[in-house]
């Protein structure tokens, strides 16, 4: 009887840490692509399961289709723990870090004739690249996906371009400083409140149907308050149009109080507020609050390119704006420093401490 049961008790704990395992199970998309769906895991995170395994390639893009299968590398990574949760679609999913598909790979002829002439007809930074010294001849002598890389570090500075071959997804980090946090608030988000002695303006988006009626218009509204907060946190940019007509009517009307733009790390291309009231020759009060910005915007006016026939997609400008940017941009990928240091959390008590009423005003 006691050999039973210690037989049973040692089958328990076998099926209880079987059951602690990551299991993937690997699938096809239109028999081209493989992803991953999570069938068990350990008990912490048992609420991936039925999510599919999505990989990151840098702060601001990933993918859950890889041309390749990568089932057991993947399953190292999920027991290593090298991986985050994020929300995607309003499910918590896994995130593998970007070094798991930091891999090499052959890359052909066809393929870089794909991604040279979509430079050469379609970007609008062609022109720069071949000032800085790309050179055709070099660059049709590249073999694999770390020299393509490296090749482009060299001759692109552009923080919305991005090229998708394959596994690879070449595309430049932006600005993180220590302490700062991305904004909580749901998107998109645009709302004015009137205290005191300001007028605050939350907007994380510049596409909105409210952000583009009625920014413009703020200006009846607060001229007789001491302060203008335009908060640009988080805002993953759009039109800067609307920041235009408003900086242009509060000069034209001599507005004499402050204006505060509040930033960080996760403040886009137009989310960079200061791009437009930071240009030489404005005649208002303005001051950056926050941390850098993210630094999109050398280029802009963007659109996808595709080849289907070498699976080739390139994101990238049609715009030109480095001639008209201010002095102290610090580059892509760095932004803008602000005047006033400040987080999301101690945001209220900076903008305080300059006088501000924030009566009715949270951050998050």
């Amino acid at each position: 009887m006691k050999k039973k049961i210690l037989s049973i008790i040692i089958l328990f704990a076998f099926v209880s840490l079987f059951a602690e395992e990551w299991q993937i199970t690997e699938k096809e998309y239109n028999q081209t692509y493989h992803f991953y769906v999570i069938e068990e895991a350990p008990e912490n995170y048992a609420f991936t399961k039925g999510t599919t395994v999505f990989a990151t390639y840098n702060n601001h893009s990933y993918r859950n289709l890889f041309s390749v299968s990568l089932k057991d590398k993947m399953l190292d990574y999920l027991e290593q723990e090298k991986f985050k949760i994020e929300n995607e679609d309003g499910v918590d999913c896994i995130f593998l870090l970007p070094e798991f598909l930091d891999f090499n790979f052959e890359i052909s002829k066809r393929e870089l004739e794909s991604i040279y002439k979509i430079l050469k007809n379609k970007y609008v930074a062609f022109s720069d690249m071949k000032k800085k010294g790309f050179s055709k001849e070099e660059f049709f002598q590249i073999h694999n996906s770390n020299e393509l890389k490296s090749y482009l570090d060299k001759y692109i500075e552009d923080c919305h371009f991005n090229l998708c071959l394959r596994e690879m997804n070449y595309g430049q980090n932006l600005a993180r400083d220590e302490g700062c946090f991305e904004s909580k608030d749901s998107y998109p988000t645009y709302f004015e409140k009137e205290t005191s002695n300001a007028y605050y303006v939350r907007f994380n988006n510049c596409t909105s149907k409210e952000y583009n009626s009625n920014f413009e218009k703020i200006y009846k509204r607060m001229l007789d308050k001491d302060f203008l907060i335009l908060d640009a946190r988080s805002n993953g940019g759009g039109s800067n149009w609307p920041q235009n007509k408003l900086k242009a009517a509060l000069e034209k009307n001599n507005y004499k109080g402050s204006v505060l733009i509040l930033q960080d790390n996760w403040s886009y291309s137009s989310g960079e507020v200061w791009g437009v009231f930071g240009q030489s020759g404005v005649k208002l009060n303005c001051k950056l609050v926050g941390t850098h910005s993210g630094g999109m915007q050398f280029y802009g006016n963007c659109r996808t390119i595709s080849d289907k026939k070498t699976n080739v997609m390139i994101y990238c400008g049609r715009t030109s704006f480095r001639n008209y940017l201010p002095a102290n941009y610090l580059g892509e990928g760095k932004g803008y420093e602000p005047d006033i240091w400040a987080t999301t959390e101690t945001m209220k008590a900076t903008l305080e401490g300059l006088g501000v009423d924030l009566t009715g005003i949270d951050f998050q």
